[in-house]
């Protein structure tokens, strides 16, 4: 008998809950036999994606100085991504996840005008629009009762197990949206002397339309708690916190960014070229057509109801400055500096309005980890409010720091570039950067302190509480009595307090590169190229722009909010070495093939870093989104790597209900990468107007998948295991016709 079956068969029926049933019986059986039971499940399916494209361009010229160009582009696609469990089940973390009709438009049109042999004025408009209607088991066949109603109220919920793959889709698998950008830039250039002047304005203006709520008909954890096993908590029908994301209709940001760029090309003498330039951002703070924006104020503890979120800046300039030396004729030196502005929130998005309470997330959470929030065949006790001041009493809402500026980088860069011969070409360079003002996942600035952790189990007793009646009864603050811990937090009439999109993050990368590189003789071309660099950062994990619930704890939230230096580390991107090679041949005609073309890449490349925190999170009750173990050995150092085990686990030891873990955010190195691509063509002539070129082309040519990121899920079976890999051998044929 399976573990399930064992459970099943030894719980007295009368203790069983009928949905904690019915959700346990979607697991399949296992197929695969392992040493620790985990990962003992396999499942290979073809990922159906049917893409169409259609391009359609025009240019014509007015005399000899007047260009007009335009260009339109669709797009459809139709993926539906393979699930890890047969039901349509289970966490997808890259690629679509859920089952995606795509369509995208984009037009562009151009106006160049000569005005003189030195001056030009080019005008470009462009628009670009994506829409996505997004499914995942739109019919679960699970209700449960006192949920509220959204907009999918059909879908499965989510039911996550601590150490076993979650029953029901991927969060924010459900969605309808559609964005776009259109874009006016207009540049005029002009070459006086030994000058070459740039100068013009780049007018952009971007819009979502979004109802993605991520978990819409609700997400239930199941831990350990008292019995001892996540399984049988989720038998028992024993739920440690439960989450919903209630959104009534859709949501239409809008932002507006107006830049506007001089720069000055000057060749100083036939050695010496330097590039001086300025660009500066106007970013306007985002808003909402329907005004469904508030923002929590932390002084009155009210609702507020502005149009924007952000104040607007005024002197965001980014110079630029570049020079090229040529020492010889076969020696040159480069070198440069610029600082790039990005949107206010921090890169990947420019919205930065709060959308409580017009989309609520509601939750209830076990108040000591071990008695259970509720029963899952009882439901949860949770209430929509309406749009008020004190709609966030018992709930959770997002502040804002209006004065926070926008993102930006700043890039440096010195490199030496030598010829020899007259083909070979030798570079060798330096590159830095540093971001500052990055997005991050919110901080729940309602967590209780970090000091008060001493005070124990103290913090879990029960006292009298003094915001019954004014707090909503489905509030699980709203009760008589209440845990003495959520009266020392600095916000106790709520649960979780956040600065939304709060871009105070910041990374740094130092890079050397070297590249070696033969320009095409003799029928061959070739470049290799080597990189050694280190990125570090206190956030890899950016926040989504296309979701909007409150400030919930997630599993990429920061383990003390109050103490950022914790979070410092190499980034998840960091990928210290590097090596890439590339050649193309053309077999000569002596050969009894000739004519053909023949080329391949190969790259190897060190693993990136890997995130490693407790699956039962002991202070979640208290408010921190993360608990991460105790390290006390070098995990990487490790001579018995494998899928199965590819650190050493003993490395780490569990931290207890009142502690925060000493291990870093990402102390765990993941595989490195080597693949070979292989491509061969020839090109041949049908009659002196038409030709065909065909090509075939052979990727990861040894058929060596790549495997993927260890789980870093401590406390799980699955601690430390691989279990997946990327793309085997694949093979793709093209037939091109010229005429």
């Amino acid at each position: 008998m399976t573990q399930i079956q064992n459970l099943i068969a030894s719980t007295p029926a009368s203790k069983v809950d009928p949905i904690g049933l019915q959700v346990l019986q979607r697991y399949p059986a296992p197929n695969r036999v392992t040493s620790n039971n985990a990962n003992n499940f396999s499942r290979l399916a073809v990922e159906p994606d049917d893409q169409d494209q259609l391009d359609a361009r025009v240019d014509r010229n007015f005399g000899s100085n007047h260009r007009v160009f335009g260009r339109y582009s669709y797009s459809h696609d139709d993926d539906n991504p393979v699930t890890p469990l047969p039901d349509g089940s289970g966490s997808l973390t890259s690629g679509v996840i859920g089952h995606a009709l795509t369509r995208g438009d984009q037009a562009i049109g151009e106006y160049d005008w000569g005005i003189s042999p030195t001056t030009l004025s080019q005008a470009r408009f462009g628009y670009t629009r994506r829409d996505l209607n997004q499914t995942s088991l739109p019919n679960g066949g699970i209700t449960i009762q006192g949920v509220p109603s959204t907009p999918f109220s059909s879908v499965l919920p989510i039911f996550n197990v601590t150490g076993f793959q979650q029953i029901g889709p991927t969060s924010a698998a459900n969605a309808r949206f559609t964005t776009s950008v259109t874009e006016f830039l207009d540049t005029f250039s002009m070459v006086k002397g030994r000058h070459t002047i740039k100068f013009g304005i780049d007018l952009r203006r971007e819009a979502l339309d979004v109802l993605q709520p991520p978990n819409p008909t609700g997400s239930y954890t199941f831990t350990a708690m008292s019995n001892g096993s996540a399984l049988a908590s989720l038998l028992l029908g024993q739920v440690n916190a439960f989450t919903i994301d209630v959104q009534g209709r859709k949501l239409q940001e809008r932002a507006h960014i107006v830049e506007a760029f001089a720069g000055d090309e000057w060749k100083v003498s036939n050695r010496l070229t330097l590039n001086l330039g300025t660009r500066y951002t106007l970013n306007f703070p985002s808003t909402e057509v329907s005004h469904q924006g508030s923002v929590f104020n932390l002084n009155s503890q009210l609702l507020e109801f502005p149009s924007t979120a952000r104040d607007l800046e005024c002197c965001d300039f980014g110079p630029r400055a570049g020079a090229a030396l040529r020492v010889s004729d076969t020696f040159v030196a480069r070198a440069g500096y610029g600082m790039v502005w990005f949107e206010q929130s921090g890169i990947t998005t420019p919205f930065t309005l709060p959308q409580f309470p017009f989309i609520q997330t509601l939750g209830l959470q076990s108040p000591d980890n071990i008695a259970p929030a509720f029963l899952l065949s009882s439901g949860p006790s949770v209430q929509v409010v309406a749009p008020s001041p004190n709609a966030a009493l018992g709930q959770g809402a997002f502040a804002s720091q209006r004065n926070n500026g926008s993102g930006y980088s700043q890039q440096w860069n010195f490199t030496l570039q030598k010829t020899f011969r007259s083909n070979l070409n030798l570079e060798v360079g330096y590159l830095g950067s540093k971001n500052t003002r990055l997005g991050l996942p919110e901080a729940n600035l309602n967590q209780l302190p970090a000091a008060d952790l001493a005070l124990g189990t103290a913090l879990l007793q029960k006292v009298p509480n003094p915001f019954f009646g004014h707090i909503p009864a489905s509030s699980s603050l709203g009760g008589t009595t209440i845990t003495q811990q959520q009266l020392l937090r600095a916000y106790p009439r709520f649960t979780n307090i956040a600065l939304f999109r709060d871009n105070v993050a910041n990374s740094t990368f130092d890079a050397f590169e070297a590249k070696l590189e033969q320009r095409f003789s003799h029928g061959l071309t070739f470049t290799f190229a080597y990189t050694f660099s280190k990125l570090m950062d206190d956030a890899s994990t950016y926040f989504s722009q296309a979701i909007f619930s409150g400030p919930v704890l997630t599993t990429i939230g920061v383990a003390d909010a109050f103490n950022r230096h914790l979070e410092r580390d190499l980034s998840t991107g960091d990928i210290p070495r590097v090596f890439s090679a590339g050649w193309v041949y053309d077999i000569p005609r002596l050969w009894k093939i000739s004519g053909w073309q023949i080329g391949g890449l190969v790259r190897v490349q060190a693993g990136d870093r890997v995130p490693v925190t407790q699956a039962t999170n002991n202070l979640s009750n208290l408010g921190f989104a993360v608990q991460r173990p105790n390290r006390i050995g070098d995990p990487n150092d490790f001579a018995n790597r494998s899928a199965s085990e590819w650190f050493n686990i003993a490395d780490f030891a569990g931290v207890g209900q009142f502690n925060i873990g000493n291990s870093s955010r990402n102390p765990i190195r993941g595989p490195g990468l080597q693949e070979a691509d292989l491509m061969i063509g020839k090109t041949f002539r049908i009659t002196e107007r038409f030709r065909c070129e065909f090509r075939t082309e052979a990727f990861n040519v040894t058929n060596t998948p790549p495997l993927n990121d260890p789980s870093g899920s401590f406390g799980t079976a699955a601690f430390g295991t691989i279990a997946s890999a990327g793309n085997p051998r694949d093979f793709e044929f093209a037939v091109k016709l010229h005429f």
